[in-house]
């Protein structure tokens, strides 16, 4: 029972997608983007006017909103300019020596010396055995 409806609903779902097919299929441009039924010339003027119209009523790409986000685009795109950012960054090539990485090498080799020499001093100078003092008898 449950497989027969399955069935039924998959035919149904093949008939409606065949028949949007054909609808659409029926009114698709030409290969080169022209309506059956128009020149080139006339589907360009007719484009013209199109994007006048929008133009004129504020619609589509001539929107408020779409004029807005524009602006806030190149303002952003500016920015990136201004401090080399995303595809404005400078990618410099790096070197194979690092200087910051050597002097802290550096660094820490001469701190390591200087305590190194410091505990030698102070053991030279400690004697090894305190001297006895003469006592008072």
């Amino acid at each position: 029972m449950y497989s027969t409806q399955r069935i039924k609903a998959a035919a149904a779902t093949f008939a409606v997608g065949f028949l949007l097919t054909v609808v659409f299929a029926a009114t698709a441009p030409a290969g080169n983007g022209v309506p059956n039924g128009m020149t080139a010339q006339q589907w360009t003027a007719m484009q013209a006017h199109d994007r006048a119209l929008n133009r004129y009523y504020h619609l589509g790409k001539y929107s408020p909103r779409a004029v807005a986000q524009q602006a806030e685009e190149r303002y952003w795109q500016a920015m990136n300019q201004y401090y080399k950012l995303g595809r404005y960054a400078v990618v410099n090539e790096p070197s194979r020596f690092d200087w910051a990485d050597a002097g802290i090498g550096a660094g820490g080799m001469l701190g390591a010396v200087l305590v190194a020499g410091g505990l030698t001093v102070a053991v030279r100078r400690r004697p090894a055995e305190k001297p006895s003092l003469p006592s008072a008898a």
